[in-house]
């Protein structure tokens, strides 16, 4: 009885959506540019040389500065009302080379990706709240996310990553850091890849996987925390690179040198205190040299992205 008084409020709810605001077919108001050609964003080889690895090649040139790091800011992508009446500005401007729309329109898109599709897949979604007896909280923000994306269909949903990419491809470390935080599996598919065969799967998932901590590399060169956190998580899990855990000592200690959160830092200190004793001194030593050399890099680059500042 609960329950179908429950499938009774979402029909009375859209019923009132629908009476309000005329819906638009999303066929009929897509850009033209996705209609023809949708955008295609596949990882790039090598589109950054990584140095995260102890005695790596030489590091990055970089522009000196006068010493000072400027904290940068991050963009506020969150849009109001419908996410349509924003999408052709801002995938203009994207195309034109305007990064920051780039990522702006990624990030609502990637939001997007995980919305209810059409009136069913919200119907589900709001009887999966009432199961789980969240007082609400899941109820109003499907119906909230719904309302945002509506119009936008899953064609240009899976757009997300590509205009993230484009972003990050030209150096934009929020776009980087974002990249980070997508499953490869989110990837995969978006990108229309995930009934590929085993081997060419792999392939591209080990593809994407080594672009994401390319993008890391270049966002911790440019002083953001958020990506020497991600790197240090990778490399004590000894997912990537070699050496693993001997570069997360390296990584956790320009964590220390950056941040202004002492609760961060507590944090890094205690986990570098437990690491004295796996470590010999020469292997220490050999981390703190990858520190400093990072440090210089992010010191003559000039900028700093602090891990809690959105």
């Amino acid at each position: 009885m609960a329950a179908l008084l429950l499938l009774v409020l979402a029909a009375i709810w859209l019923a009132n959506k629908y009476s309000s605001t005329a819906p638009v077919a999303a066929e009929s108001v897509k850009p033209q540019s996705l209609q023809d050609s949708p955008i295609e964003h596949q990882p790039a080889e090598n589109a950054y040389t990584v140095h995260d690895m102890l005695g790596s090649e030489k590091p990055i040139t970089a522009t000196d500065n006068d010493g000072q790091l400027i904290i940068m800011p991050r963009p506020d992508w969150a849009l109001d009302g419908n996410l349509l009446v924003h999408f052709s500005q801002l995938e203009q401007a994207a195309k034109q080379g305007d990064t920051e729309a780039a990522y702006v329109l990624g990030m609502n898109l990637h939001n997007c990706y995980f919305a209810p599709e059409d009136d069913t897949h919200l119907a589900e979604r709001l009887e999966q709240a009432y199961q789980f007896n969240d007082n609400g909280v899941a109820v109003a923000e499907n119906a909230e996310r719904y309302d945002f994306c509506f119009g936008v269909d899953k064609q240009q949903r899976n757009q997300f990553y590509a205009y993230l990419a484009m972003a990050a491809d030209n150096g934009y470390v929020p776009a980087q850091e974002a990249i980070a935080l997508i499953t490869p599996e989110q990837y995969m598919h978006a990108a229309g890849y995930a009934k590929l065969e085993r081997n060419d799967y792999v392939a591209k998932r080990s593809s994407f996987v080594q672009q994401q901590v390319d993008f890391l590399s270049s966002a911790a060169q440019h002083g953001s925390i958020k990506a020497l956190i991600k790197l240090s998580k990778l490399h004590y899990a000894q997912t990537v690179g070699q050496d693993g855990r001997l570069q997360a000592y390296a990584f956790n200690q320009m964590i220390m040198e950056l941040t202004d959160d002492t609760e961060l830092y507590n944090r890094y200190n205690w986990f570098q205190q437990r690491a004295q004793s796996v470590f010999t001194p020469e292997e220490i030593e050999q981390a703190m040299a990858m520190s400093d050399q990072w440090l210089s890099i992010i010191q003559a680059n000039g900028t700093l992205y602090l891990h809690n500042n959105e």
